[in-house]
């Protein structure tokens, strides 16, 4: 499963990739629970709806943020093979070289294409890909303001990032078991429960408008 899914990224063709350019763009940066696509559901979708700036261009697949994975999913995935696939990704960010080059590839094309400043949203293992992305990536490219929502992971190099907002829900048990970073906000919620979360919404909706002053 791993070399095929990361020969799979390692070989998008440049010119699928759901990211015109743009001076301001939101997108969300998650594990892939189906590994066929990125297609948004409804409440995330609703999520980056509720908390971007006016003036953004707004991605409307997750990573690799690619027309190849932009079909909507056959049906639910159940919660153990979700959690299953988001940690073999965590697993692939630390030891598997043909993911950690598609990986980073996927990203950089994402700041390579965005002029002046990302706002990005990372759920669970996202701020975990995130980091080992920009270690392999010239430290050059448009502002990232990141909000971090249930993290389980590394912290970006240090640096790297223009600003940063970590959400941790009280009942979320597993960030706090893979998490060791700062938590700005603690919502009373779990791991799955951030992307229709009121508090965490409006944390975030505040924090990318003051990022535009």
């Amino acid at each position: 499963m791993a070399d095929s899914y990361a020969q799979r990224l390692a070989r998008l063709d440049p010119a699928g990739f759901l990211l015109p350019p743009a001076a301001r763009r939101l997108c969300l940066l998650t594990g892939q629970s189906d590994f066929t696509t990125s297609a948004l559901p409804a409440d995330k979708r609703a999520f980056l709806d509720a908390v971007a700036p006016a003036d953004v261009v707004m991605t409307p697949v997750g990573f690799p943020w690619h027309a190849d994975f932009a079909a909507p999913a056959a049906g639910a995935v159940p919660i153990a093979l979700a959690s299953l696939r988001n940690a073999r990704q965590w697993l692939w960010a630390r030891g598997h070289p043909v993911y950690r080059a598609g990986l980073a590839a996927s990203v950089g094309t994402l700041l390579a294409r965005t002029g002046r400043r990302l706002f990005l949203v990372t759920g669970s293992c996202g701020i975990d890909l995130l980091a080992d992305a920009l270690a392999h990536l010239p430290a050059q490219g448009p502002e990232i303001w990141a909000a971090v929502v249930g993290p389980a992971g590394r912290l970006p190099p240090a640096g790297r990032l223009a600003g940063m907002l970590v959400v941790q829900g009280r009942g979320d048990i597993w960030s706090r078991a893979l998490w060791r970073g700062a938590v700005d906000v603690r919502p009373r919620c779990g791991h799955l429960d951030y992307y229709t979360d009121d508090a965490t919404r409006a944390a975030i909706a505040a924090f990318f408008a003051g990022a535009r002053r």
